[in-house]
Formats: C-alpha cells, structure tokens, sequence
C-alpha cells in the first residue's frame, strides 16, 4: 500500500489529489492518505447548500463551501479534523460496501483501539465511540478505482459546527438528499487532552499501519501540476459547487419591526430562475422590478449581497433592512 500524505490544508487541493490519485495511479496499488484541512464544510454531490447550511453565518465566519464528487451528507471540517481517503481497485461486481468496511472502517477503529479508545463500526457508514458519531464515509468510483472517504473528529471546533450545520426542511422542497446531522464528539474526549492533532495523527498511524505493508510517497512537480488543473477546473471553480446544485423550490417568511417579507424561489443549477416577493412592507414601486433584478442570479449568498448592494431596496421594501431581505433569501 502506498501512503500519501498532501502537504496542504486547502480542501479543493485535497479533494483534487484523491481524485487524481483515483484517476491516474496504477489500478493494483491500494493508496491510503490522510489530511487535514482549514475550516470549510464539504457537501454531498447530490445536497442542496442551503438546505444543510445556514449560508449566512458561513459566509460572516469566512467558512469555505465546497462540494466533493461522493453522496452523503455535509461535513464541516476544520484543522481540528483528520480526513482519510483510501484508493482500491473496483469493479461493477465489487461490493463497494464491503470495502469500506473491511478495508478502511475497520482497520481505523482496531487502531483507535490500540490507542485506548472504544471506538466501534456501526450504522451505514459511522464509526462512533460511546453512541457518539466520531468518523463518517462515502464512497465514488472513476473507471476501475473506488475512493473511500471520510473523516476524523479529534479536536474539530463543534460550536462551530453546530452554528453552521443546520437545516430548516420546511424550506426545501427538493427529490435532492438531505443529511440528518448525528450526535457527535471529538475523539480528545477520550484520550490525552494535553496531545495536538499532529501528535495524535502519528499515533494513530503507527497503529494502523502495523497490520499493512505501507510505503510512503510524496507528489512529484508533474503529480502536483496535474492536481492544480483538477483542482482549479473542478473543486477551486464556484460553478462546480453552484452549478451542480439539484433542482429545488425555496419558501421563507419572516416578520421584521417594518413588515412581514415572504419570499418564493425556484432554483436550477444554482441559478435563480422564477421569484415572487410577498409581504405586508411599505414600499412605492411594485416589487415585480425587484423580482426581476433577481432572476437569472445565482443563489449564492456572496453574489446577490453584492448585487443588492447596488439596489436601492427601500423603493422595493419600505423600512425592511437589506441584512434583513438577504436573510430571506436563505
């Protein structure tokens, strides 16, 4: 088995290295990697942003969004956090399942507990300790290669993910898959509090690799050029996450001092194409031209905060805040 350990903390660089490894590494050699990130949250191939994430408080905590090539659900990731990829032959006839079980969840847990800590497999695709979530995966496959992915709460900022995790189901009404955020923990709850991350992480990897011939690898200039173009064409480009947003329809309704806003969107391709604007507010033009200004806007919590910038909403919506009509949006 190889190792490969990315030396950089930059989600989409990371993403794009297990692609490229699952992409263009000899079939037959098993590549097991482990990195890190800064703090973002990485969701689902097939998940709607903003039916998983309170969009606003990610962008005013400057948290990247970034959505990964695997289904399942959001996770948020921070230095804290240890991600895993593990690289395998594959073929339709494969039981992928199997895989990740036998080859990289259970592998993981015996090595957590030689360390002490009773972590266990369980569920669809967790490993937890003490009914406690601490590692989940998924899985995609390119050509004859499967990508098992997932990752490691030790130290990640939980009161963060907690702000930002969060889901309202009675605003989207979408065919997309939706994640049911666990019960979670960090793995320094059941170790020494004292050891960093970086201590922790070469612990757990004396002990997991014990049981495999491991050799380690480093990115050579030509790897690393080949994982800038995925990245840069594909995990880097906002039009990767956005664009690859399910078809979905987006009601909210909120009451604020200066009047009731009520708002309904249809969404393709992370492009707003229809909008109605309801409410009880004050306004002196019909609100039909800022309905208008809106269509064809990506729905991107960035994007149309700039682009209401240079509205003059109060012609539109009274006494309503612009802070507040964004905070309708998502």
């Amino acid at each position: 088995m190889l190792y490969i350990e990315p030396k950089s903390s930059d989600i989409a660089f990371n993403l794009a290295a297990e692609e490229y490894v699952t992409r263009s590494f000899p079939e037959e050699k098993p590549v097991f990697m482990f990195w890190r990130t800064e703090k973002c949250v990485i969701i689902g191939r097939y998940q709607i942003a903003a039916a998983e994430i309170d969009l606003q408080a990610a962008h005013s905590l400057g948290i990247q969004i970034i959505r990964r090539s695997s289904g399942g659900g959001a996770v948020f990731s921070d230095p804290g956090n240890i991600m895993h990829s593990l690289i395998t032959p594959f073929d339709k006839s494969s039981d992928a399942k199997k895989i990740e079980r036998e080859q990289s969840a259970e592998p993981l847990a015996r090595a957590l507990n030689k360390m002490g800590i009773p972590a266990i497999t369980e569920g669809r695709n967790d490993i937890s300790v003490g009914g406690k979530k601490i590692s989940g995966y998924a899985q995609y496959a390119v050509k004859n290669r499967l990508c098992t992915h997932g990752s490691l709460l030790f130290d990640a900022d939980l009161d963060l993910l907690a702000r930002v995790l969060k889901t309202d189901p009675e605003k989207i009404n979408s065919k997309a898959l939706k994640s049911v955020r666990a019960r979670v923990a960090n793995l320094r709850e059941y170790f020494n509090p004292t050891i960093s991350a970086t201590e922790f992480l070469e612990l757990l990897k004396s002990h997991l690799f014990d049981e495999f011939n491991v050799e380690n690898y480093d990115f050579t200039e030509y790897d690393i050029k080949q994982i800038n173009i995925i990245r840069s064409e594909k995990y880097a480009n906002p039009e990767w996450t956005i664009k690859n947003t399910p078809r979905f329809s987006f009601h909210n309704s909120k009451r604020f001092p200066a009047g009731k806003v009520e708002i309904f969107l249809n969404v393709e391709r992370g492009v707003i194409k229809s909008c109605q604007i309801f409410g009880d507010f004050l306004g002196i033009l019909p609100v039909g031209e800022l309905e208008v200004k809106l269509i064809n806007q990506p729905h991107d919590f960035g994007v149309l905060s700039e682009t209401l910038a240079e509205i003059y909403l109060r012609l539109y919506i009274g006494d309503i805040k612009r802070e507040e009509f964004i905070e309708c949006l998502f």
